[in-house]
C-alpha cells in the first residue's frame, strides 16, 4: 500500500518571518498558523534536546544554503526546481512525536529577480523509513543467515547439525534458511529417520528465536488422556491425582518454538484448541478457568501426508492451512546416496572410531551403497554402530518378522543358533536374539513403538520395559 501524507507548506521573508503556514502543517507541527504568522521567535516550540529544531534548520540551514546557491547565478537563467534545496532528517519531537521530515526549500523572488523570501515544502515520510529500515534489517539478518550457511557448507558441508553434500540437501538448507528468516509455520515431511527434528532445530538456531526455549513434543508417544496436561499443564486437584500446580509446555515455550512431532496424530478436540492458542485465543490449564497467553512458533513433523489426512477427516482444514504454510520435504536417504561416506564418517566420528568410510572393504562399501535404506539415516546410524561391534555389516531389514518355521532359512539379518557362538548359556543366547528380534520390529515399524509391539503381538508397556532391559533407546 502506497504511503500518503498530506503536503505541508509554509513561507518566510527575509527578515526570518513567517509570512505563510498551511492547514498540513498545523496537524504536523501541532501550533497553528494564527500563533506562528508574523513571528520568528516561537522557534523553539520544536524544540529537540539530542536534534536541530525544525525551523532552526529550514530558516538557518536552508535559507543559507539557497543565499549561496543563487548568489552566483542569475534566476531567471536557472530552474526553480533544479536549484531547490533538498534534504531528509529525523527529529524527536514533532507535535509530541519521532518523525523523519523530507523538505524541500526553494526561494522567492520579486520583479527584479532579487530574492524575497524562500517558501518550504514538507511531508512526514515517516511510515516509508520505517518500512525501508525493517526492510534493510531484515536483508542483513538474511544475509547473516546465508553467510552462515555458506562457512557451514564449507566446513564438511555440514549446516547446524545436518550432514549432507548432494543437491537435495543443499535445496533442504536453502529452505531452512528462508524459513528462519520468517515467523509462518513450517511442516516438515518426510520418512521416519530423515532427521525431521534435526531440521526443526536448525529453523529454530538460525531464527531471532534462538535464545528462546526449543520444546519437542512426541504427539504419538503421549496418550490422549495427557495431551491436554502435557500443552496446558492443570491446577491442584483438577483430577485424581495431581497435588500442586504443574505448568504445561506452552508456559515455557513463550517466545520459543514448538516442535510437534507427528502432528497428524492429535486428536481433532485438540487440534481446535491448538488452533485457538495460535490464534491468539489463548488457553485454560486443565481444572481452571483462567485464560493464559503464549506466543510462540509451531514447526510440525509427520510422516504422513498432512492432505490426506485432511481428505480423510483425521485432520481438521483449519488447522492444517494454520500450520501449512511453509513446507519442508526431506529426501529419503536413497535418493541421497551421495551423501552416505560424509554421514558414515561422522558416525564414525561420534562413536569414537577410527573408521573410515573409504578405508572399508571394497564390498561392504557396495553393500552400503546398494542397499535400500528403509530406515533411513537412523538406520545407517544403528547399521554402524552394530558394524563396530561385530565387525561385519548386519542389516535388520527381513520381509516378515514372524519366525521361521522348521526350514532352515530364516530372514536376512536375524541370526541363526550358530551365529549366537556355542558357548553362549541359554539365557544370554535367548537374550542377545530378543534384542535383535525387538530391533527389527522397530526399524521395520520406523520406530514407532505402537506399531512395533503390535507386530511382535506385545502391548506397547512390555516393549518399553524390554527396551530398557536390553539398553534400546530411540534415536
Amino acid at each position: 500500500m502506497l504511503e500518503y501524507t498530506p503536503i505541508s507548506q509554509f513561507a518566510i521573508g527575509t527578515d526570518h518571518r513567517v509570512k505563510i503556514w498551511n492547514k498540513a502543517f498545523e496537524v504536523l507541527t501541532g501550533v497553528s498558523a494564527d500563533e506562528i504568522i508574523g513571528t520568528d521567535h516561537q522557534w523553539k516550540i520544536f524544540y529537540s534536546s539530542k536534534r536541530p529544531v525544525l525551523a532552526d534548520l529550514v530558516v538557518e540551514q536552508d535559507y543559507k544554503k539557497i543565499l549561496e546557491i543563487y548568489s552566483t547565478k542569475n534566476p531567471a537563467q536557472s530552474s526553480l526546481v533544479q536549484n531547490a534545496w533538498e534534504a531528509t532528517d529525523y527529529f524527536e519531537n514533532i507535535n509530541g512525536k519521532p518523525r523523519y521530515i523530507n523538505f524541500l526549500a526553494a526561494p522567492v523572488f520579486d520583479h527584479e529577480g532579487k530574492i524575497t523570501g524562500a517558501v518550504t515544502t514538507l511531508q512526514d515520510i515517516s511510515l516509508r523509513k520505517i518500512q525501508e529500515e525493517a526492510m534493510k534489517r531484515e536483508s542483513e539478518q538474511l544475509q547473516q543467515r546465508y553467510s552462515l550457511f555458506r562457512s557451514s557448507m564449507g566446513e564438511r558441508f555440514k549446516f547446524c547439525n545436518i550432514i549432507g553434500k548432494s543437491r537435495k540437501m543443499q535445496e533442504v538448507y536453502g529452505i531452512i534458511v528462508r524459513a528462519a528468516g520468517s515467523t509462518d509455520s513450517v511442516v516438515i515431511q518426510g520418512e521416519s529417520g530423515v532427521g525431521k527434528e534435526l531440521v526443526a532445530r536448525a529453523i529454530h538456531d538460525t531464527s531471532q528465536r534462538k535464545n528462546a526455549p526449543f520444546f519437542s513434543v512426541n504427539c504419538d508417544a503421549i496418550s490422549e488422556s495427557l495431551l491436554e496436561t502435557e500443552f496446558f499443564g492443570h491446577v491442584k486437584g483438577a483430577a485424581t491425582g495431581p497435588h500442586n500446580d504443574k505448568k504445561g509446555v506452552l508456559s515455557y515455550v513463550q517466545g520459543g518454538t514448538l516442535f510437534l512431532h507427528e502432528v497428524g496424530e492429535l486428536s481433532l478436540s485438540m487440534q481446535v484448541k491448538l488452533l485457538r492458542v495460535m490464534d491468539g485465543g489463548g488457553y485454560s490449564p486443565v481444572g481452571s478457568n483462567e485464560v493464559l497467553y503464549s506466543e510462540f512458533r509451531i514447526v510440525a513433523a509427520s510422516t504422513r501426508n498432512l492432505w490426506e489426512e485432511v481428505q480423510k477427516g483425521r485432520l481438521h482444514s483449519d488447522f492444517f492451512y494454520r500450520l501449512y504454510v511453509i513446507p519442508i520435504d526431506i529426501p529419503p536417504l536413497r535418493e541421497r546416496k551421495e551423501d552416505l561416506a560424509l554421514l558414515a564418517d561422522y558416525f564414525f566420528s561420534r562413536m569414537k572410531s577410527s573408521l573410515h568410510f573409504y578405508a572399508l572393504p571394497e564390498q561392504d562399501i557396495q553393500a552400503l551403497y546398494n542397499y535400500h535404506w528403509p530406515g533411513n539415516v537412523r538406520e545407517l546410524q544403528n547399521v554402524l554402530r552394530r558394524y563396530i561391534g561385530f565387525h561385519g555389516l548386519d542389516f535388520i531389514a527381513p520381509p516378515n518378522l514372524a519366525l521361521p518355521a522348521s526350514p532352515p532359512s530364516r530372514p536376512p539379518g536375524l541370526m541363526a543358533v550358530s551365529d549366537s557362538g556355542a558357548d553362549l548359556p541359554l539365557p544370554d543366547a535367548v537374550a542377545r536374539f530378543e534384542k535383535q528380534f525387538i530391533l527389527s520390529a522397530l526399524e521395520l515399524s520406523r520406530w514407532h513403538r505402537g506399531k512395533a509391539a503390535k507386530k511382535m503381538g506385545i502391548s506397547p508397556k512390555t516393549l518399553y520395559r524390554k527396551m530398557m532391559t536390553h539398553e534400546i533407546n530411540l534415536p
